[in-house]
């Protein structure tokens, strides 16, 4: 399940990893073979979400650059630490799933943009669980396996400026899934495109628009984003999802970038391919205050044919970010859509169950349905 939400790239973002994708894959199966509440489960995946976002905090320069998936290095000791709060361990037990958690982690941003990223997220939830059962079985790890010079921390660090010696405290006025949330993503594309998309698709419902008449595109993104999303002339549906130009195409052409454009069709058509090739980016070198990895927002500009720029402006949220989240009706809709993609056609009565979720008695309902 954690294999399939990542390879949608329609999951959550929180502390530049996806949270989501690793969290409740693990605790809906542990949960379901123990039988536990819906209210025992979501409590699981604060604790889960509580210690990722510790871990993340603590280093101020972002993985990516230095080759680390963030999803996959951090996620299993989240979901070790998810798992231990579901089963009731102990505090030594736990400490225990935590260091073994440690060592099974890893994940390359090589191999962003293929098949193999979502596996990521499908390893890390299975490490979690794993972790868990192996420590209460009494399977022994280092106690300092996260910050000792050579533990999990100090090795992914990109800089060395990682913070290993601060106390865990937790913010006075509340959880941070309360002060942070959760980014949803609106569109199935990696989540450093999503601004840019907002504004192609802005820029695409204007009265009279015509993309035929598009002469010159010019972008302005994040390096670090860009980096992630490097395709710059993609031919399939795989590469397409991280591609700066292939975004703002498809906002353009689709007024869209959802399932219906991930499709190699799509992504080879006359017209896209044209204005991906007509598509140049600047770099910007700035840093968002709430993600060191997205720089302070991105900016789109199409030149006309008849010497007109149409230009988006800052964009410094997308559409589903934490501070600038999706409506009820459009979480729904992304979630009738994911299923109908995923070929089911009970979306309406799953979305209803889940909406209970907290009510559930025991989580074999859910999926026994």
């Amino acid at each position: 399940n954690g294999t399939a939400t990542h390879a949608y790239a329609m999951d959550d973002v929180a502390f530049g990893c996806h949270p989501s994708a690793v969290l409740m894959p693990a605790i809906l199966a542990e949960g379901e073979s123990l039988g536990v509440s819906g209210a025992k489960a979501l409590r699981a995946y604060v604790v889960g979400y509580e210690l990722l976002a510790e871990l993340a905090e603590r280093e101020p320069d972002p993985m990516q650059p230095k080759g680390w998936h963030p999803t996959a290095v951090l996620g299993p000791v989240a979901a070790a630490g998810a798992i231990c709060n579901l089963r009731g361990l102990s505090a030594a037990q736990s400490a225990q799933a935590l260091g073994i958690a440690a060592s099974m982690t890893g994940g390359l941003v090589a191999n962003f943009g293929t098949q193999t990223k979502a596996l990521h997220a499908g390893r890390a939830a299975s490490a979690g669980i794993l972790a868990a059962r192996l420590a209460l079985e009494g399977v022994s790890a280092a106690p300092d396996a996260l910050e000792r010079s050579t533990g999990l921390l100090r090795v992914l660090s990109p800089a060395g400026r990682v913070d290993t010696d601060g106390e865990f405290t937790r913010a006075n006025s509340g959880l941070r899934i309360v002060l942070n949330g959760l980014s949803i993503k609106k569109y199935p594309v990696c989540y450093s495109l999503h601004r840019v998309t907002d504004a192609a698709i802005d820029i695409g419902r204007r009265d009279n628009f015509d993309p035929e008449t598009v002469k010159r595109i010019d972008v302005c993104i994040g390096k670090t984003q860009a980096w992630m999303a490097g395709n710059q002339a993609p031919k399939t549906a795989q590469e397409a999802k991280y591609s700066v130009e292939f975004a703002i195409a498809s906002g353009l052409v689709a007024r869209a970038a959802g399932f219906g454009q991930i499709e190699d069709g799509f992504v080879r058509s006359p017209l896209v391919q044209r204005l991906i090739g007509a598509t140049s980016i600047e770099l910007r070198d700035d840093a968002s205050p709430d993600d060191p990895i997205f720089s302070a927002s991105d900016r789109v500009a199409v030149h006309l044919a008849d010497g007109s720029v149409i230009d988006s402006g800052e964009v410094p949220y997308a559409r589903g970010n934490a501070r600038l989240p999706l409506t009820e009706p459009e979480l729904r809709r992304k979630f009738i859509d994911c299923v109908t993609g995923g070929g089911r056609s009970d979306g309406e009565r799953v979305y209803a169950m889940l909406r209970e979720f907290d009510k559930l008695a025991n989580l074999r309902s859910l999926t026994e349905r």
